[in-house]
């Protein structure tokens, strides 16, 4: 019997995760400001045409790869997650605890570099597209604000409807629990539930509750 050649290329799911397991590997050793398509081809033993096919550029492939992984950390999405739990304080460190499952599950490489792009200045992003989505980055930024910013709103909508009286506060008030999680995570190596717990007595609650 001929025996398979080990050359052969992949194809499909086993080439994907070799791919996205090359980039994060690649982040983790130049980091995302070195990354290069040419590298990762050599690191996943693939070539940068099969890359270029399905990425115009690594912001797309990166974003691909963070989509993908909250997709498994959070099986569905972060909004159909929020129920009611009894009180403003269970939901809210229910929403912490959600989101900081999904920043773990797409791991630190991979959203430093996502959020590297974020952050850039509107005139920067306003000349970038992604390649998969056709967007802008500024318009995938605006649009993940407003996932979040209708997430703090059922979470409120839910304390409202028990009777709870709540401050009025402006969209960009209403990001301030994943703005929390993101600087968590920037700080410090265990975000544990003790540590979510006090940001939502000490900061989350005053902010909300009257």
């Amino acid at each position: 019997m001929k025996e398979p050649d080990k050359n052969t290329r992949r194809r499909g799911d086993v080439l994907i995760d070799n791919i996205y397991d090359a980039t994060i590997r690649i982040i983790r050793e130049v980091g995302y400001s070195n990354l290069t398509f040419k590298q990762i081809a050599q690191n996943a033993k693939t070539s940068r045409t099969v890359l270029y096919r399905r990425w115009t550029t690594t912001f797309d492939l990166i974003r691909e790869i963070m989509l993908y992984k909250s997709a498994l950390a959070l099986d569905g999405d972060l909004i159909d997650k929020i129920e009611d739990t009894g009180s403003l304080r269970s939901d809210l460190l229910r929403l912490l605890t959600l989101y900081q499952r999904f920043y773990t599950g797409v791991g630190t490489e991979v959203m430093n570099a996502f959020l590297f792009e974020m952050s850039q200045n509107s005139e920067k992003m306003a000349g970038i597209k992604s390649g998969e989505t056709g967007k802008k980055i500024a318009d995938i930024k605006a649009g993940a604000m407003e996932k979040n910013i209708l997430v703090m709103k059922k979470v409120l909508r839910l304390a409202k409807a028990r009777g709870d009286k709540l401050k009025e506060v402006d969209d960009m008030t209403l990001l301030l629990p994943f703005d929390l999680i993101r600087m968590e995570n920037l700080l410090r190596e265990v975000v544990d539930t003790k540590r979510l717990e006090l940001l939502v007595d000490e900061i989350l609650l005053p902010v909300f509750k009257v």
